[in-house]
């Protein structure tokens, strides 16, 4: 379109183009029960429109922009064509939007188009005048034009306006403004005596703020022209801009004044159709704010609270983890676990940041310790800053540490000793262990997970304990110098049968823990092993947590079974498996050589841990057990819960065997086992291959 060089102007003009949130995803009509919905539908023009969203920066950069106008340009000239733009001109006008957000930087990039079907020769302007300039009676023909238009909206209900209509202006009568659908071309045009003083105009509503250019839908509507009118050459336009206004109005019932109008009357010579040297020129990508013919682009980062922007950014990660690879996966199930960590040192550390990395949001840190200085080094949740002053409780430094890298976390920090079989309580003791084991007792009940996570083994079976009596899920990590074990305990069922469960970390054990930190070197007191191990000991632990909360079965999820041994059936092996497959019992893994092995150990009935008479005992009688365990009470096998003098006959009490060791009838294994290894008559001579045998029996 071609005009004089006007100076460009801008009006305060609302956007006659604004695309509400139903129709943008689709809905076909207006909700009743979205009290603004109708609002903006009865007082704007319904777009459909084409968004094309790239999954890459570079696919945004080379989209084929001018490919895409041609495309939607074809579909406005067929609806020309076929008539249905006659009927809903809606269709004369689509938008393109090109986008794509970087959901990481919260950069969002998109290009507007609203494609023009130029012609060539384009048509031309043979004048411009403001509606007001244009009526004969500004004041009193001004104000029928808002009473017409509203009107003509009212009669539409609650659906969205045409964008294209013709008015008919009859000055100095009774109707002096009408409003026809272009589908009435031939009632709004017909004439006759006494109306030689009536003119019909085109008209739309027109999206420009500039003052001396109508907006971009006149392109088309003058294509529609072209061919639905082909004999008209000359037509006068309404280029109606105050839709909004006449609306507002009409539906108070407060007096207002009356605000300038802004729409304009032009005259256009239109192109014929024989005319044009070509009839698919097609422009329309908008300028950004720096006038380029360029895309836009929205940075949000600096608008948006650095928690939510820290909490999304994580959800994403996951999000695009289900989205790509596991579709099935329940990472609410994982976010609103609850995991109890004991232990906050090397392992504690890598557990918590790879749990953090699942997105698990509530965790508790148990510890007695504090942040030395060769823990920074090691343990990734410390820095200097801690290890001064003595160094801050490693359970809330670890805690406080999360909260820093998350803030979202709901991570605690609880500093306390765990009683420890073969550590003796004096009586002054005695209340502050029992208070330290209602302490482990309830946080165990709070939480769904707990993992074993301390230096040494003895302080590893009272949270054992405790973990199998609430039924919850219970991981233990240990390390060697270059090898590692990642298992989980089993969970009892009401439908165990013998040695159906998992084992713990003390079902393979022949021996009860005891007090294995008195009396060591420094070389015994320092866990001793390869830097690389912890993490990787740690992330497998965290991998085992995420296949068994995956798993339907969860914690009761049996171990593995070779497909040899399901009678070949695997489809219904397959059918018992989780998003990520069965978990292991056990993982075992060796640096040395980068071997990693999975075994499976069942549950024993003279497990000092998890057996039901450890279980049994505990329900029974409580803290009087756990003392006994804890002092190492000498006992009877008859009556392993009354105390005896040691220089009693008491049994295994008087040979130097635990309290848990006679509880669960270690004690009489040992005794048999030794009587055996008695009998054997070892010969270094003629009888050495019988004492083979004898030895293999046993």
């Amino acid at each position: 379109m071609h005009t004089a060089g006007d100076a460009v102007q801008r009006v305060a003009v609302p956007a006659r183009l604004r695309v509400s949130q139903g129709g943008a995803w689709g809905s076909s009509s207006t909700s009743s029960s979205n009290p603004g919905a109708g609002a903006i539908a009865h007082s704007g023009v319904a777009v459909t429109g084409h968004l094309y969203n790239t999954n890459t920066i570079e696919e945004f950069k080379k989209y084929d922009k001018g490919e895409l106008l041609r495309s939607v340009g074809a579909e406005i000239l067929q609806a020309i064509h076929d008539g249905r733009a006659t009927k809903e001109p809606e269709l004369l006008w689509p938008f393109v939007l090109l986008s794509f957000a970087d959901l990481k930087k919260y950069h969002f990039y998109h290009w507007f188009g609203f494609p023009a079907v130029t012609a060539d020769p384009p048509d031309t302007f043979a004048s411009m005048t403001n509606i007001g300039s244009y009526v004969e009676n500004a004041a009193a023909d001004l104000d029928t034009l808002r009473a017409a238009y509203a009107g003509y909206a009212a009669s539409k209900g609650s659906g969205a306006l045409e964008g294209a209509f013709l008015v008919r202006y009859r000055p100095g009568t009774d109707c002096v403004w009408r409003v026809y659908p272009l589908a009435e071309w031939d009632s709004a045009f017909e004439g006759g005596s006494g109306e030689e003083q009536s003119e019909t105009m085109l008209a739309f509503i027109d999206p420009s703020s500039h003052a001396a250019r109508p907006g971009w839908p006149l392109r088309n509507l003058l294509t529609w022209m072209r061919h639905a009118h082909a004999d008209i050459s000359r037509i006068r336009v309404l280029c109606f801009r105050d839709a909004s206004i006449c609306l507002a109005q009409s539906s108070s019932s407060a007096p207002a004044s009356s605000p300038a109008f802004e729409s304009v009357v032009v005259d256009v010579n239109i192109t014929a159709a024989a005319d044009l040297k070509a009839d698919n020129q097609v422009s329309g990508w908008e300028r950004n704010e720096r006038d380029r013919l360029a895309p836009r682009m929205v940075n949000l980062s600096s608008t948006m609270d650095p928690v939510r922007l820290a909490e999304s950014a994580l959800d994403l990660n996951l999000q695009l983890m289900r989205w790509r690879l596991a579709p099935s996966i329940d990472l609410a199930k994982i976010a609103g676990t609850g995991v109890l960590l004991v232990g906050a040192g090397t392992l504690g550390a890598y557990v918590a940041r790879a749990l953090l990395a699942w997105g698990v949001r509530k965790m508790t840190f148990i510890d007695n310790g504090k942040v030395s200085f060769s823990n920074p080094p090691r343990q990734p949740l410390y820095d200097f800053e801690d290890t001064l002053d003595g160094g801050k409780p490693k359970a809330a430094a670890a805690a406080d540490a999360m909260r820093r890298i998350f803030p979202n976390v709901d991570a605690q920090g609880v500093q306390m000793s765990i009683p420890m079989p073969g550590h003796s309580v004096s009586p002054s003791e005695t209340e502050a262990v029992r208070t330290a084991v209602e302490k482990l007792d309830s946080l165990v009940q709070t939480h769904d997970v707990v993992f074993l996570l301390t230096d040494s083994r003895e302080s590893r079976w009272l949270p054992t304990m405790l973990g199998t009596l609430h039924r919850k899920i219970v991981l233990c990590v240990a390390l060697g110098f270059d090898s590692f074990v990642a298992m989980r305990h089993g969970v009892y069922s009401s439908n165990d049968s013998a040695h159906s469960r998992l084992g713990c970390y003390f079902c393979n054990d022949v021996v009860a823990p005891t007090d294995s930190l008195t009396d060591r070197t420094l070389d015994q007191q320092c866990t001793v092993t390869r830097p690389g191990l912890a993490p990787i000991a740690s992330g497998t632990a965290v991998e085992l947590l995420t296949t068994i909360l995956q798993h339907p079965l969860e914690g009761l999820a049996p171990a593995p079974e070779s497909r040899s041994n399901n009678g070949g059936n695997d489809a219904a092996a397959d059918a018992q498996q989780g998003v990520f497959g069965v978990p292991e019992h056990q993982i075992r893994g060796y640096l040395a050589g980068f071997r990693q092995h999975s075994i499976v150990g069942q549950s024993s009935d003279m497990c000092t841990a998890c057996s039901p008479k450890i279980i049994d005992a505990y329900k029974t009688h409580g803290f009087d057990f756990l003392l006994r365990a804890f002092n190492n009470t000498p006992v009877s096998e008859d009556a392993p819960h009354v105390p005896v003098s040691v220089d009693a006959d008491a049994g295994g009490a008087a040979q130097g065997y635990s309290y848990l060791e006679t509880l669960t009838g270690l004690a009489a294994l040992h005794r048999q086992t030794d009587d055996i290894m008695a009998d054997i008559e070892w010969s270094d001579t003629e009888d050495a291959d019988a004492a083979d045998d004898d030895f293999e029996a046993l």
